[in-house]
C-alpha cells in the first residue's frame, strides 16, 4: 500500500514530459508540439524575480472595429513562483523614487503589481538546471487585449479554438504568435467578417532583457511635441509636482564624437514590410530617408537606413529586434500610424 501511495504522488519527470516536444532554446526556452497545440514554458531559477520587457502587438483584427498591426503597449514584467504556480506579474512603474531613500521602501510597501495570468507547475524540476514546465496556454492563449473584457464587447474569447502560429527564441528576446478565436451568439454585424460570429485575431508578444547601456534620457518640454515616458517621482516629496516626463528617442552615439558631423555607432534602420505595394516603396524610403536632414542638425551623417523586408524572411515585423514600417488595409477608410516602443525605465 505504501509503494502504490508513493507512485501516485510521483512527479512526473521533466524529460519524459517534454519528450515529443520540439525545443526552442533562446532567452526563454520553449518545448512545443505544433499537433497537439500544446506548448510548454521552461523556467530557471534565476528567471524568477528578473524584470523584462514585454511588447504587444496585434498582427490582425476584423479589418473594422479591432485594426491591425497594431501596437498594444509595453511592460515591464517578472515571474514569480507562489507554490505550485508561476505568476505573470506586471511591474508597477507608474511611481518612483532613489532606490536608496526611504521613500522607496514606502512606496514597494503601498503600491500594487499587477498579476495578469499564471500557470500551474507541471512535472518535476530538470535534475541538472532546476528548470521548471508551466504550460504555456494560460500565459499565451488568453484575451491578451482585453477585447472580451469591455462592456460593449459582444465576443468572447473561444480558448478551445486558439492556438500558437509561432514560437522563436533567440539570445535576447523570446517571440510568440498566437490566433485567439472570438465568438459570439449575438454579434454586432461586421461587414468585413464572413459570419459575424467569428472571428480570428493575431497577436504578437515579444520578450526582451532590458539592455544596459550609458543611454542619458532627457527631459521633455511642454513648448516641444514629442512621445513621452512619463512616472511620478517621490524622492523629494516637496517638489511642486511629482511628475517626471522624459523624451522618448534613439539611443545614438557617434563614431567619431569630436566631429561636427559624424555616422553612428550603430544607425536607426528601418525595413520596409514586403506587403507595402511595390509602386509605393521608392516613396515611403524617400519619406524615411528624408529624416537624415534632421539628425544632420544635430550632428548625425546618415543616421536613418532603410532596408528591404524579403518574401522569404524567417523574421516576423513584429519581432522586437525590427522597426517596420507595415501596410494596413481597412476597407472604407486608411490611416497612418507612427507608434514606437520605448524602455520605460
Amino acid at each position: 500500500e505504501k509503494n502504490e501511495k508513493k507512485d501516485k504522488n510521483k512527479k512526473k519527470a521533466f524529460d519524459e514530459i517534454i519528450k515529443d516536444y520540439e525545443k526552442i532554446e533562446g532567452l526563454f526556452t520553449f518545448y512545443w508540439n505544433k499537433e497537439k497545440n500544446k506548448a510548454y514554458l521552461s523556467i530557471t531559477p534565476e528567471q524568477f524575480g528578473k524584470i523584462y520587457l514585454a511588447g504587444l502587438t496585434r498582427q490582425s483584427g476584423d479589418g473594422y472595429r479591432y485594426d491591425g498591426v497594431n501596437m498594444m503597449g509595453e511592460y515591464p514584467f517578472f515571474l514569480k513562483l507562489v507554490g505550485g504556480k508561476v505568476q505573470l506579474v506586471e511591474k508597477n512603474v507608474k511611481f518612483r523614487a532613489d532606490k536608496n531613500s526611504p521613500t522607496a521602501k514606502a512606496l514597494d510597501n503601498l503600491m500594487s503589481n499587477s498579476i495578469l495570468a499564471s500557470s500551474k507547475i507541471e512535472g518535476a524540476p530538470h535534475k541538472e538546471n532546476g528548470a521548471i514546465l508551466v504550460p504555456a496556454e494560460n500565459l499565451f492563449l488568453r484575451d491578451l487585449a482585453g477585447t472580451g473584457d469591455s462592456k460593449r464587447s459582444k465576443y468572447k474569447l473561444d480558448k478551445s479554438n486558439s492556438y500558437y502560429e509561432s514560437i522563436q527564441s533567440f539570445p535576447f528576446n523570446t517571440e510568440i504568435g498566437v490566433a485567439l478565436h472570438f465568438k459570439s451568439t449575438s454579434p454586432q454585424y461586421t461587414f468585413t467578417l464572413p459570419d459575424s460570429k467569428s472571428a480570428v485575431h493575431r497577436y504578437h508578444m515579444s520578450w526582451s532583457e532590458i539592455p544596459n547601456s550609458d543611454y542619458r534620457p532627457r527631459l521633455a518640454d511642454d513648448r516641444v511635441g514629442h512621445f513621452l515616458t512619463m512616472h511620478q517621482d517621490y524622492t523629494n516629496i516637496y517638489q511642486e509636482s511629482p511628475y517626471v516626463r522624459y523624451v522618448n528617442r534613439w539611443d545614438l552615439e557617434k563614431v567619431d564624437p569630436a566631429a561636427e558631423l559624424s555616422k553612428p555607432k550603430q544607425p536607426i534602420v528601418y525595413w520596409l514590410e514586403n506587403t507595402i505595394p511595390d509602386e509605393f516603396r521608392a516613396p515611403i524610403r524617400e519619406g524615411i530617408l528624408a529624416w537624415n536632414q534632421a539628425f544632420e542638425a544635430i550632428g548625425f551623417k546618415d543616421a536613418v537606413v532603410v532596408k528591404q523586408m524579403p518574401d522569404n524572411a524567417t523574421w516576423d515585423p513584429a519581432d522586437v529586434r525590427y522597426s517596420t514600417i507595415r501596410w494596413m488595409i481597412q476597407p472604407g477608410s486608411a490611416y497612418a500610424v507612427g507608434p514606437s516602443r520605448a524602455n520605460p525605465y
